[in-house]
């Protein structure tokens, strides 16, 4: 069960912070677990006395200020997805391309809306403007990728992708593949 399962789980405010910061205290909690471990493992096999002033001014140095850094440097990005800025995004390393949507029913929004939720996490629609933006998930491995769709006209959707580390070799290819699956989605 991760983290952010287990706050949902007791029906905590979780769901409402943003993007940004539950990503933050992620990665803290992270950090923290193998703190907490390293101190066992050194008190337990050295028998050294650990200050515990010492040992929380450590982890805020260590743990706590990297991450936000970070968090920080990838925040415009993050919080992009949940704002409710209607425009296009304008980021480096995003990948734009407009599909030929052929929708089922008379609300084709409403079946967009449908097939990019079983994929993806959707973090703000708007249907009056047929505006959607969704991620990926983020893993310790990758933060992901955010995307923008658009759909213009009832058959025409105006896609992007962009990632979100841009210097992230793995995550340019990500995009790619991710514009690929979304042909066969949206097709």
């Amino acid at each position: 069960m991760g983290l952010e399962s287990w706050f949902l789980a007791r029906g905590s405010n979780f769901n409402r912070m943003r993007f940004t910061f539950r990503l933050y205290l992620y990665w803290v909690s992270i950090f923290l677990a193998f703190y907490v471990g390293i101190i066992v493992v050194v008190c337990f096999l050295w028998r050294v006395q650990v200050n515990l002033w010492q040992a929380a001014l450590v982890f805020f140095i260590v743990g706590m200020i990297p991450p936000a850094i970070i968090t920080y440097y990838f925040s415009k990005r993050l919080d992009y997805m949940e704002s409710d800025d209607p425009d296009p995004p304008s980021f480096s390393g995003q990948k734009t391309e407009l599909f030929h949507f052929n929708g089922r029913t008379e609300y084709p929004f409403d079946e967009v809306m449908q097939r990019i939720d079983r994929q993806w996490i959707i973090s703000y629609s708007d249907r009056k403007k047929n505006i959607l933006k969704f991620r990926t998930d983020a893993r310790m491995t990758s933060w992901g990728l955010g995307g923008y769709l658009k759909m213009e006209d009832k058959e025409k959707i105006l896609v992007i992708i962009y990632p979100i580390n841009p210097r992230s070799k793995r995550e340019k290819l990500m995009v790619e593949q991710l514009l690929q699956l979304m042909k066969s989605v949206l097709g």
